[in-house]
């Protein structure tokens, strides 16, 4: 063979493994899970898949019914949280417009890319939940989450019932109890609205000791729940209000100017003396916050506590984020940049210690949930801010959980150690 052919075809086919090992390790790094164009329902085999004024989706439509009185209405339904349970995947659609049949839900992980939402447990005890965003899964395997208890359709703001820590043994998918919130907890009638995400701190062998951080986005606090005292009390710090230097952002290709506070609360694995760390920032902020749990624990001793840490950098104004054991990593969904970041807690926060590891202007637009599972990072996306200043085009795709691979996320940045 002529030398210059034999270079060419080695340069080909050097090229081709190229490629074929990006695709392999991209493929390593980012999993599309789900996707859906409009979110359907399967209520025990009946399937909702457009409008419905009617459980009985067969029902003739009423011409004169108000949009209130309507029991499906499939552009309204955004979902906005999720966790994983083996082959399970928990979606929440809080109440935030008309039309949402149900606000707890699973679907199984069967091949299907957009499979319809069925209400959890079943579709009768689903209507004992009013509105739940963000639940999590325990290491005693129990489900915990908030009800809001609150309808936040605009113009039509109502509450329901008081807001409630809920919690289920997924084991048998039974309630093991509900914990109704005082009103010392909340601020006003505002406050409930903004109880968008829990964390639970409890050790697998003293399922009976668990402590539960909530956050409170619209009046700006944190509702510490311990479960053996079955009490709650309500913290006020500098720390959990957002900053005005950093609002007007851009989210989703939208200019945001929200004033959401504390926002996600993520937890370090215990040291040697089983203390945790506990990382929160408020949405609109780019400043990163932690303090010991014992002094949330304590009410008394959480006073005065300086909990800064540090800066993340311009546009990094993030949502939810988890802590990854392994790497010693915190992962945060850059709303700001339509992206994942990543800081190794080992260094001091700062911009250069900051690394974006994902991102996507469609894919990532608005990182509504995120969640460290074992060694995967696991996200939801939903694109709200269009929802809320535009209109979906419910032709395309507008809502996608992904799945990331930990250690191919972080290889060649200021994470990876």
């Amino acid at each position: 063979m002529d030398t210059k052919y034999l270079f060419n075809f080695c340069v080909i086919l050097l090229c081709y493994a190229i490629s074929i090992d990006a695709y392999i390790q991209g493929n390593k790094v980012l999993r599309e899970v789900l996707k859906w164009k409009q979110i359907s329902y399967d209520f025990d085999g009946v399937l909702y898949n457009s409008d419905s004024d009617t459980e009985a989706p067969e029902t003739t439509k009423q011409a004169n019914i108000s949009d209130s009185e309507k029991f499906f209405i499939q552009y309204n339904n955004v979902p906005i949280g999720m966790e994983v349970d083996g082959d399970r995947v928990f979606v929440t659609v809080p109440r935030r417009r008309h039309g949402i049949p149900s606000t707890l839900n699973y679907v199984k992980l069967s091949g299907d890319p957009s499979p319809a939402l069925k209400p959890y447990p079943d579709r009768t005890r689903s209507k004992d939940f009013v509105s739940v965003y963000r639940p999590r899964i325990d290491v005693c395997r129990r489900l915990w989450m908030v009800d809001t208890g609150h309808y936040e359709v605009p113009g039509e703001r109502k509450q329901i019932r008081p807001p409630a820590i809920i919690v289920y043994d997924l084991n048998t998918d039974q309630q093991l109890f509900k914990y109704e919130l005082k009103p010392t907890d909340l601020v006003n009638e505002r406050s409930s609205a903004g109880l968008t995400s829990i964390t639970v701190e409890v050790n697998k062998d003293a399922c009976d000791d668990a402590f539960a951080y909530i956050n409170d986005l619209a009046t700006e606090g944190m509702v510490v729940f311990s479960l053996r005292a079955m009490d709650s009390w309500r913290l006020h710090h500098r720390s959990f209000v957002h900053d005005t230097s950093a609002m007007n952002f851009t989210a989703a290709g939208y200019l945001i100017n929200w004033t959401d506070g504390l926002f996600s609360i993520a937890l370090s694995d215990p040291d040697s003396e089983g203390r945790r760390k506990a990382f929160y920032h408020p949405l609109v902020s780019t400043q990163e916050f932690a303090i010991d749990t014992e002094f949330l624990k304590d009410k008394k001793k959480f006073l005065g506590h300086n909990t800064y840490i540090g800066e993340r950098g311009k546009n990094t104004q993030s949502g939810s984020h988890d802590y990854h054991a392994g790497s010693r990593t915190i992962f945060y969904g850059n709303v700001a940049q339509d992206a994942i970041l990543c800081w190794n807690i080992d260094s001091n926060m700062a911009p250069g210690n900051i690394a974006v590891v994902a991102q996507d202007s469609t894919k990532l637009a608005y990182v509504s949930d995120l969640k460290v599972i074992g060694d995967e990072l696991w996200v939801l996306v939903n694109q709200i801010p269009k929802f809320i200043y535009s209109r979906f085009d419910t032709n395309e795709f507008n809502y996608f959980i992904h799945r990331f691979n930990i250690r191919a996320l972080i290889r060649g940045t200021v994470c990876e150690k």
